[in-house]
């Protein structure tokens, strides 16, 4: 449920992310714990940090500029490829000089179907889709180093989640991936469901039939968790970090790969809104060890390193606050605790 500028769950965006682990369709977490952050790149103004747009005044800087002083635990950047993605919105050669040259990995998120997911809509646009992904794959050929790519965020709605065939089409891209080298390849699981619940098999269990085949295909999975007061109450937010680690545990032991928590968005919005934020980031802190013992974690992403004033999408007026630096450049309490977690 992502896309870029006005779609549900959007953002003008990419985002920092950090993965690391052992090659191949079996592989297992390292003992190197994986930290990110979103924000493929910064407006640096007056010794702040904000959100980058074009009338940005100050200095236009990927953020691996800026993360060794802001959050020197972070070691990834992910990046959105939508639908309507372009070549051009990315250079190959930033990405090779100023991300994998300074040491972090480019996890890239191939978000193609969005919210329009459907069996229908699959049907009718999977040679769009494939013509895409080798698109996708050229590009990819021009960068030199290790790359991530976990396919269709948040696919498992309208239907998707219980149709079978939708293993097929998930092997097949992780065929076409797997034409380059250097390459790891995940898929991403929406946690939808009953929030008032930290366990909801009724809801983990609906989308095995979509992925019980192309599991054994990919070297880990990926999930996301997703809040904000405009959709959430307030009590079923401050529970995330141990409906993450439930979701993640039961990932784990079905299906017996590593988990990643691809991104996660808790929303500052709100009278109390930045100290649940930061209360999430500190449970979070709390629990890793618990999640890498339970469920094999690999890493996690925090959504966005600054507010996106222009965020639009699901989560309405909420989409705004999802970052640990707010739009003036000042950081939240959330961001200290983030920091603490180690790679």
């Amino acid at each position: 449920m992502r896309s870029f500028m006005i779609s549900r769950r959007c953002c003008i965006c990419v985002f920092l992310a950090v993965v690391c682990w052992v090659g191949g369709a079996a592989a297992v977490a390292s003992d190197r714990f994986l930290v990110g952050v979103g924000g493929y790149e910064v407006c640096q103004q007056a010794g702040q940090v904000r959100p980058y747009s074009p009338d940005c005044e100050g200095d236009r800087v990927l953020s691996t500029g800026v993360l060794p002083e802001i959050l020197p635990n972070v070691n990834a950047v992910s990046i959105w490829i939508t639908r309507d993605w372009q070549p051009d919105w990315y250079s190959a050669d930033e990405i090779e000089r100023d991300i994998i040259g300074k040491g972090y990995t480019p996890v890239f998120l191939f978000y193609w179907f969005g919210d329009e997911i459907s069996p229908l809509f699959v049907r009718q646009q999977r040679q769009r889709y494939q013509q895409d992904l080798e698109r996708f794959v050229e590009f990819l050929r021009g960068i030199h180093g290790e790359k991530w790519v976990i396919l269709n965020p948040e696919f498992n709605q309208n239907g998707i989640e219980s149709d079978a065939s939708f293993n097929d089409l998930l092997l097949s891209s992780i065929k076409t991936l797997r034409q380059l080298s250097n390459i790891k390849v995940s898929f991403c699981i929406g946690d939808f469901g009953d929030y008032s619940r930290i366990v909801d098999l009724h809801n983990w269990q609906s989308f095995d039939r979509s992925i019980n085949e192309a599991i054994e295909a990919v070297d880990f999975i990926s999930f996301q968790e997703m809040r904000a007061p405009t959709r959430n109450p307030s009590g079923h937010i401050r529970m995330t970090a141990e409906r993450a680690l439930a979701f993640s545990s039961y990932l784990h032991q079905t299906y017996e790969k590593p988990t990643f928590l691809a991104y996660i968005a808790i929303s500052s919005l709100g009278v109390e809104g930045r100290q649940r934020q930061a209360h999430v980031y500190q449970r979070l802190l709390q629990l890793i060890p618990r999640f890498r013992k339970e469920s094999g974690l690999i890493g996690l992403n925090s959504f966005h390193l600054t507010d996106i004033p222009w965020h639009q999408g699901y989560f309405n007026a909420g989409e705004a606050h999802f970052g640990l630096i707010d739009q003036q450049g000042k950081a939240k309490p959330g961001l200290r605790a983030f920091r603490e977690i180690s790679p």
